[in-house]
């Protein structure tokens, strides 16, 4: 599969099937010929590996994920990008014009933000989940929600006193506890939080200004969101029974006033395209993101093809890669097609036919 490249001078957004040790376009190998034909034709050599070996061998559940993460991430982030392209093209242009004419030309930039609002409200269907909202690219169904706790902030980490807190969350088999001593410092108290929540897959880390940031699997965010019970000692929280607490979720990269309409007059129109401005910028950092573990896991894959006639594959690695296979086909959705296509694309009919006689 051929994808258009992200940025302009990079390569595009696929792996080389021969890197990958996948033929997918090799043609059925030719039926033996008839007796007294054979020796009058030349012999074709033998294939050094068949389709199905190749497949196997080079089965390997992080780099396929990668690969599949940041490609599908790339053809996203290439629409994402077009569509605000064009709305930073027709903020450019009313500015420009006279005020009739912005007017008038309005309907168009509302069809370019509903366009825009749209492509951005697949992001996880259209990349299996391998984009988050912040632009931060992973594995396809990794995509995570970042939010905080109101009351858990890095005053509250660093001031007051010793304080037991409990947790309880709805997909918590029993409540979590973790002891918060300002002692410690913000990031003893964040490793204790971090290990207390990882059971359910709430995590926790320090962004930029040192404050926690909560996160949690996109597709469990409906289940956390302002669903967070803490239960303290009377200091931060209130002893007795457990609280609800808010739980607000971090806003886009994009951030939504981007799909907002701007009035008309000129310094409305001047802070909309400077949104758009910062959306560009936030997108091609995310586009670059793409290519360099695409550029990273191609060189790796390149590396192991090389690799291929010194690695003698024992029974020991045969079973490791097996396992790995048969636990990513119990997982659901596009993880399923991702492990089976790259194994079972050079197998022709021909094969499968004489496999099952």
């Amino acid at each position: 599969m051929q994808i258009v490249p992200s940025l302009p001078g990079s390569p595009p957004h696929r792996v080389d099937a021969e890197a990958r040790g996948v033929n997918p376009g090799a043609a059925p190998a030719a039926p033996r010929a008839a007796a007294g034909v054979a020796d009058a034709a030349p012999a074709r050599a033998a294939p050094a590996r068949p389709a199905l070996t190749r497949g196997l061998k080079d089965f390997d559940l992080s780099r396929q994920s990668g690969v599949a993460g940041a490609q599908l991430a790339g053809v996203f982030l290439d629409r994402l990008q077009q569509g605000l392209q064009a709305l930073r093209q027709q903020y450019t242009a009313q500015l420009g014009a006279d005020p009739e004419q912005a007017t008038v030309s309005a309907p168009a930039a509302d069809a370019l933000r509903a366009g825009l609002k749209a492509t951005w409200s697949q992001r996880a269907r259209a990349t299996a989940g391998a984009l988050d909202a912040q632009l931060r690219i992973g594995e396809p169904g990794q995509a995570r929600q970042d939010f905080h706790i109101r009351g858990l902030s890095r005053h509250a980490l660093t001031s007051g006193s010793r304080e037991v807190l409990t947790v309880v969350t709805g997909n918590a088999p029993a409540p979590l506890t973790a002891t918060l001593d300002p002692e410690l410092g913000a990031a003893a108290n964040l490793r204790r939080l971090d290990q207390a929540l990882a059971p359910v897959g709430l995590r926790v880390r320090a962004d930029d200004a040192g404050e926690p940031v909560f996160s949690v699997p996109e597709a469990e965010w409906p289940r956390f969101h302002d669903r967070v019970l803490i239960k303290g000692e009377g200091r931060r929280f209130p002893d007795g029974q457990a609280q609800a607490v808010r739980t607000p979720a971090l806003p886009s990269a994009l951030g939504d006033a981007v799909f907002d309409a701007p009035g008309s007059e000129p310094a409305s129109l001047r802070e909309a395209l400077g949104r758009v401005t910062v959306g560009i910028a936030a997108v091609t950092v995310a586009q670059q993101r793409a290519q360099a573990v695409l550029i990273e896991q191609h060189q790796g894959l390149q590396h192991a093809g090389h690799a291929q006639g010194t690695v003698k594959t024992t029974p020991e690695r045969a079973q490791h890669l097996a396992e790995g296979f048969a636990l990513r086909l119990r997982e659901a959705g596009f993880a399923r097609y991702e492990a089976v296509a790259p194994t079972v694309a050079g197998i022709s009919r021909e094969r499968v036919r004489s496999l099952l006689g």
